[in-house]
């Protein structure tokens, strides 16, 4: 039963990575206690099993990422601002930075700045989209504002968005 439930995974990564155009991909199996877990590891094709590590998370902090779902890419470039808001709902200004060539803010609050509480960040993705010249003839998205709260001031905080000229949506990630 493993066996055949570990080639599913490695066809199904196969696929994937094919369908997303990484031309040969290598499966790389790690060990997880008994079972195996395929992955997608590069465009080199060997036989050779390698180890992966994960890099340990940062604790506290706030990041972002933004994703062009019209390019299928990482968004370069956009302007993020975040604020803390009050119990009153008034909002100070906290920073403003730009998304790296990944798309990534790392470090949008660092984590002796994160308490608990309510952000805002704000990302100015209509800018972006008329940069890129694909926002939409109707000008429906320019800053988008995503309020969350922070219930635990030791957790990283990853709220990343995916973006196109008509919506958007997000999660909170890891």
């Amino acid at each position: 039963m493993k066996k055949y439930v570990a080639s599913i995974a490695g066809a199904a990564v196969l696929s994937c990575a094919g369908f997303l155009g990484f031309g040969q991909v290598e499966q790389v199996l790690q060990n997880q206690g008994n079972d195996q877990v395929a992955h997608a590891a590069s465009n080199q094709s060997t036989n050779e099993t390698k180890e992966t590590t994960t890099p340990a998370k940062p604790m506290g902090g706030l990041s972002t990422h933004v994703l062009d779902e019209v390019k299928g890419k990482p968004a370069p470039n956009v302007k993020v601002k975040v604020y803390r808001v009050n119990e009153e709902g008034k909002m100070k200004y906290l920073r403003t930075a730009m998304t790296d060539k990944e798309g990534r803010v790392g470090s949008l609050l660092s984590p002796k700045e994160m308490k608990e509480g309510t952000y805002e960040i704000h990302f100015f993705v209509g800018d972006y989209f008329e940069k890129q010249g694909t926002k939409g003839a109707d000008e429906f998205l320019g800053e988008v504002p995503l309020r969350f709260k922070v219930t635990d001031s030791k957790q990283h905080y990853h709220v990343p968005i995916v973006a196109a000229p008509g919506g958007y949506s997000t999660y909170h990630g890891s």
